[in-house]
């Protein structure tokens, strides 16, 4: 026996999240943050981001179950090659999944991406780290690189804007696991 109400709400549910992405995407930025059990999050797998003008920062931010906590804030402009975005959460005694994937090469300008957890083999081009006397902890260290490549990626975000993203062939699947 289907359970019509709860159907009808998860479907309400996914074309609203689909329609706040479309007048994203529309009005001309992107913001995306979706929260996941423990510290939160939502995971961006790609085969391989190519980067440039890259900046990280330490921040402490909010994320899904918690007020505050530290994260590393990294600006940049890219291409993601193989992408994949997905969020995970349960509906009721069901686990869920948004997935976000692209057919083709991502192209993202002025793209911010706060993170907790990255892993990925990574080559840098002129690499910054830069340590200042500050009696703030969050400015006492950065990193900056005008050029990098991030193989075999995958990062915990909790926030995610982009100035300007072309997705070709954009797919968004909402399924029940």
């Amino acid at each position: 026996m289907y359970r019509w109400k709860k159907f009808w709400i998860s479907v309400t549910a996914a074309l609203a999240l689909l329609l706040a992405m479309g007048i994203g995407i529309w009005t001309g930025g992107v913001a995306l943050a979706m929260p996941v059990a423990g510290i939160g999050g939502f995971v961006v797998e790609a085969d391989e981001i190519q980067i440039t003008n890259f900046k990280l920062l330490p921040k402490v931010g909010q994320t899904s179950e918690k007020s505050r906590y530290p994260q590393a804030s990294s600006s940049l402009d890219g291409v993601i090659k193989g992408m994949k975005l997905y969020k995970d959460f349960e509906v009721g005694a069901f686990k869920a999944r948004i997935l976000i994937t692209a057919s083709k090469d991502v192209k993202a300008s002025g793209l911010v991406l706060d993170m907790t957890r990255m892993t990925a083999d990574s080559s840098f081009k002129r690499l910054k780290v830069q340590e200042k006397y500050s009696g703030d902890p969050l400015e006492k260290i950065s990193l900056s690189a005008p050029s990098m490549n991030l193989k075999n990626v995958k990062i915990r975000g909790h926030y995610l804007f982009a100035n300007s993203i072309s997705i070709p062939g954009m797919t968004l699947d909402v399924s029940l696991k």
